[in-house]
């Protein structure tokens, strides 16, 4: 149902934005109001929380989330209305009408869920996925390609209709499961699938991580904190996703041409919960290393040297071990080991980056940020720009 807004408020010398989203996320509207503030912007919200759209408007610019022709017509139609209004999408599904798009970086995403259940002992991988959309499409491109660079295969889990309450048959997924080499490693292309794959697993008798283990996207916490077990998942960064699409916006208004390309947000923090907190692996001696390296990336003093001490292997075979069946060298696994954690704590607190570095194992700020930069491809402040205030933790 539309309403008349058109004199809600007298006009003044501020931007009036308005926010229509295809679908309601509460870190995407938290980016947007950040940068409102900061920019002084009149913004309107209602669509957001009563799904209705202002019969008439009269505004400065738009920050959307199309979705395909069929779905949520009102937005699409509201887009092609109002040609003359700077339009910034935040969608990647509705290609067909030309607009500057700021999106999540989700083949990445899709790497790096592979990356991390093969660095769990993973041999055989499988992706979770339920309805087709640009978002699930691209993870899977991205997960299916790097876990072939390591050698893995990956099978297409279908989830449709799976969750079905206590009398469901966990069958959709157990069918797909290998008789040896566990465990094996599911991506859930949304936090969301995450609890169905657990529920059939626990009607199968597999037990979770040592038989599967499970990672998600979103890192939304009332699902993974708040399920049977802590679900691993993917920070898919879509506060900062939302600040920079505003940021975007507020320059159009200004007189800046629109990128002739989509700009792409890397993904935030990868949170490891009970779902893959397994070190599984076919060597003992890289399981050794592995939780030592979990002990003790914090410490500044840490090197392959010494995790090589703590097994009876040279530095070198422990190597080549480590790249075998880790995917990764010894000194890379500390390297990303601390810049995980260094992430999580520069989005979610504002603590100083000399503490950060600190408490991550890094020797000063400076080489933090140096492989923030080269780890990330940005710099630390890029990534807090749209992290909520908080407290000095």
């Amino acid at each position: 149902m539309s309403k008349d807004t058109s004199s809600l408020s007298p006009k003044t010398n501020r931007p009036s934005v308005i926010f229509l989203p295809c679908y309601r996320d509460q870190n995407t509207l938290d980016g947007i109001c950040r940068f409102a503030y900061e920019a002084k912007w009149i913004l309107d919200t209602q669509y957001f929380h009563t799904n209705e759209i202002p019969r008439r408007w009269n505004g400065d610019g738009a920050l959307v989330m199309l979705s395909s022709p069929d779905d949520h017509r009102e937005i699409r139609g509201f887009v092609q209305q109002h040609p003359h209004i700077p339009t910034v999408d935040l969608g990647n599904t509705a290609r067909d009408i030309p607009l500057p798009r700021v999106l999540q970086d989700n083949v990445q995403i899709g790497r790096m869920g592979a990356e991390h259940l093969i660095s769990r002992g993973c041999q055989n991988l499988g992706f979770l996925w339920r309805y087709h959309n640009s978002f699930h499409d691209e993870r899977y491109i991205g997960f299916k390609k790097a876990a072939e660079e390591h050698g893995r295969s990956v099978e297409h889990i279908h989830a449709r209709g799976a969750y079905a309450g206590s009398h469901g048959s966990p069958g959709w997924l157990t069918k797909h499961l290998p008789s040896n080499e566990r465990p094996f490693g599911i991506m859930a292309a949304a936090d969301y699938l995450a609890p169905w794959a657990i529920e059939a697993c626990n009607r199968a008798n597999i037990v979770i991580p040592d038989d599967i283990a499970i990672i998600g996207v979103d890192n939304c916490r009332e699902i993974c904190e708040l399920s049977p077990i802590g679900i691993s998942s993917i920070d898919n960064n879509t506060a900062l996703q939302a600040y920079e699409a505003a940021k975007l916006l507020h320059k159009i208004m200004q007189g800046m041409p629109p990128p002739e390309t989509p700009i792409r947000i890397p993904p935030g923090a990868l949170h490891t919960r009970d779902s893959s907190d397994i070190m599984a692996t076919r060597h003992p001696h890289v399981a050794t290393a592995l939780h030592y390296i979990n002990d003790h990336y914090h410490e500044a003093g840490l090197t392959p040297k010494s995790i090589a001490a703590q097994v009876p292997m040279s530095e070198r075979r422990l190597h080549d071990a480590f790249m075998k069946y880790v995917g990764r060298s010894l000194y890379q696994e500390i390297t990303h080991r601390r810049m995980q954690r260094a992430l999580q704590m520069v989005q979610s607190t504002q603590t100083k980056l000399w503490d950060i570095a600190e408490a991550c194992g890094f020797k000063s700020p400076e080489v933090m940020s140096r492989l923030f930069s080269r780890h990330f491809g940005r710099s630390p402040s890029y990534f807090r720009s749209s992290a909520p205030h908080q407290k000095t933790q």
